[in-house]
């Protein structure tokens, strides 16, 4: 019978038909189908056999009027099996057209179209186009289902955040659950038992019940596994129960009264808790938040009413215009102590120090325990070296006992974040290796040194030690001779330069072979006889004695100005260097450690005023009194380097002209 469809083609079929797995294996290796089988992880010999022979087999039988064009059940399969690997419709259809394309150059690479060209495409174009209409036919079919999915998906999501928003605004602890599964709660339930979402509940308790305890009702003993059969009961005998529930956040057992309802026009039915604590089971207020704000061991308030009580602190400090330090006491061997003598032993450690931080501590003072080791005091100060000196007859007091402490102290911007301002703290406590650590730059620093009568031990075969007194930071070096050793303090002969700048509680720095680099304070002076005392002997860890590049004090008041991308800020140089310069600003608007920025300062040498402008890098930023210390390391040309180091070797000049006149 002769083949009304495709004439041209039935004659082609059978070699068509014969090689069927040689065409779908070219047509898998098009150029563009295998990267759209490499990207979305499909084996192209697996989609071979699945798909593109029994599409071919298919295409047969359609020539040979044994299958209706265009309603292929493979193709059918192979698009949805497409779109759900997440291809693209325009990926899909050439994938299909790449058949095509592959049959027609079969054809005639085999010579089986010759003068019949025109009539055999055309019978091509009109199989193919049958079914490229069943492919949009699976397309549109497709993406109605996957609307219409995602429309009920979203209805859900909406009603399920309009539900969300309204039980969050009730305090009463509230459930929902459908098919025994717990799939919403509110923000006040999820407090008391210390979670913050439902993939945490089920973590914590597996069958996302077991949160209640000693459940008592008029029914049946509760099942928890058959939690729909027993809500279901509740719901429908309108009695409440009740349930015993741990309040993390207390850290107390609290009953409940319970009530099952259902959520109206639920489908699947979706069941409603409502918790309510019971007020006769409740300790009274008072007794509450005293628990949650105190320390049960030592009685100082505890880290979240510490953290609380930073943020009043601030406020009122901005108001009043006041400066705040917050100081870090650490017991760095506790852990020991509590492996190695038991956790009592470790507690009447931690008890001792809240004790001795109590008794030094004033009214102004806020103190905590902070965690483990840890105890934090805020405290207003009036100057940083009061301060620090505060913190260090506090590291005396505590260091009185056997275990070692470490005390640490920063100020603060009032406007800083409590959360980086306690990450600060704890960074510098982490830090602290001697008995003080402080990031404050205009003080004192010391440590305790060994006992007194130890450290005199070291001058008593010493006749001659050299010492330094600094003026606008040029050292009067001196050789000064040991005159006598007393019980607190050393006399020694002042030289003419060193008595010209001396005062009473001037630092002397000197350093000792067995102590390393020392610092004390001037006792007395006694001019007629060039004599002076030294005492209050601390350990230095910044040392000017280390300093490796002579510094010198700029003039008084020499303006400079930085410029960044957030703008020109104005300042006054502190002092500098050959590389440095360091000066206060009286704010860091947008200034960062690490930031590029430009440099402009009019230096006057020999009564020529001279621009000095240069880049260069942010290397530190410090809190001080007068606002942020910031110094820099200066990016020289050969022209600027010149210019710095002839303004050092002038001001080094002025300052000993100074010094002379004195």
């Amino acid at each position: 019978m002769q083949n009304q469809l495709a004439p041209n083609l039935f004659t082609m079929v059978d070699k068509i038909e014969l090689n069927n797995k040689l065409i779908a294996s070219q047509w898998v290796k098009i150029r563009n189908i295998n990267l759209i089988f490499h990207t979305h992880k499909i084996s192209p010999q697996k989609f071979r056999d699945k798909f593109a022979i029994p599409i071919i087999e298919f295409f047969c039988a359609v020539i040979r009027e044994k299958k209706s064009a265009g309603d292929c059940p493979i193709m059918t399969k192979f698009v949805h099996f497409m779109l759900e690997k997440g291809i693209s419709p325009k990926d899909v259809f050439d994938i299909c057209m790449g058949l095509r394309r592959t049959i027609i150059s079969y054809l005639f690479k085999e010579k089986l179209i010759q003068g019949n060209a025109l009539e055999t495409m055309d019978e091509m174009a009109t199989l193919f186009d049958a079914n490229l209409s069943g492919v949009l036919n699976v397309f549109t079919t497709f993406y109605k289902e996957q609307q219409k999915n995602i429309e009920v998906s979203e209805s859900q999501q909406k009603k399920y955040n309009q539900i969300l928003k309204i039980i969050n605004f009730i305090n009463t602890k509230i459930v929902i659950v459908q098919n025994s599964r717990i799939i919403m709660c509110n923000k006040s339930f999820f407090e008391i038992i210390a979670i913050k979402n439902i993939q945490e509940l089920y973590k914590r308790y597996e069958d996302g019940f077991s949160f209640m305890t000693n459940i008592n009702c008029d029914e049946k003993e509760c099942d928890l596994k058959k939690v729909d059969k027993w809500l279901s009961q509740l719901n429908n005998s309108k009695k409440p129960f009740t349930t015993d529930i741990y309040h993390q956040k207390y850290g107390k057992v609290f009953t409940y009264s319970g009530r099952v309802t259902i959520l109206p026009d639920s489908n699947p039915i979706q069941y409603i808790i409502t918790l309510n604590n019971i007020a006769s089971h409740l300790d009274k207020e008072e007794e509450l938040q005293e628990k949650l704000s105190h320390d049960k061991l030592t009685g100082l308030y505890s880290y979240a009413k510490f953290e609380h009580l930073i943020g009043e602190a601030q406020r009122i400090a901005l108001n009043e215009g006041t400066n705040l330090a917050l100081s870090i006491v650490d017991i760095p061997k506790l852990k020991e102590i509590n492996e190695n003598q038991g956790y009592d032993a470790g507690d009447r450690v931690i008890i001792e120090v809240a004790e001795d931080i109590r008794s030094h501590a004033d009214d102004s003072m806020i103190l905590a325990h902070l965690e483990g080791s840890r105890f934090g005091i805020l405290m207003p100060y009036e100057s940083e070296q009061a301060c620090y000196d505060w913190c260090h007859t506090l590291s005396v007091q505590l260091n009185t006992k056997t275990e070692r402490k470490t005390v640490s102290v920063t100020g603060f911007d009032l406007t800083e974040k409590i959360n980086r301002l306690l990450m600060r703290a704890y960074d510098l406590a982490d830090m602290a290796r001697t008995a003080v650590h402080t990031d404050f730059e205009n003080i004192d620093l010391y440590d305790i040194l060994p006992e007194q009568d130890i450290f005199i031990e070291q001058f008593k075969d010493i006749d001659k030690i050299d010492t330094s007194l600094y003026f606008k930071s040029l050292p009067i070096l001196s050789e000064n001779k040991l005159i006598s050793i007393n019980q607190d303090d050393i006399a020694l002969s002042i030289s003419n330069k060193q008595l010209a700048i001396a005062h009473i509680d001037d630092t002397v720095y000197l350093r000792l072979t067995s102590l390393g680099a020392v610092q004390a304070k001037i006792g007395t002076i006694d001019p007629k006889n060039k004599i002076f005392t030294i005492h209050k002997f601390r350990f230095d860890e910044h040392s000017p004695l280390d300093r490796k590049k002579f510094r010198i004090e700029a003039k008084e008041n020499l303006p400079i100005k930085v410029v960044s991308s957030g703008g020109a800020l104005n300042g006054i140089v502190l002092n500098f260097n050959q590389d440095h310069i360091a000066l206060v600003l009286k704010n860091k608007k947008r200034l960062h450690v690490g930031d590029l920025v430009s440099v402009i300062v009019f230096f006057e040498i020999e009564n020529l005023v001279k621009p000095f402008n240069t880049h260069a890098n942010i290397e530190r930023i410090e809190k001080v009194k007068e606002g942020f210390k910031i110094v820099l390391a200066c990016n020289f040309d050969t022209v600027n380097k010149k210019l710095l180091s002839d303004y050092l070797a002038h001001r080094q000049r002025e300052v000993i002209q100074e010094l002379q006149n004195i």
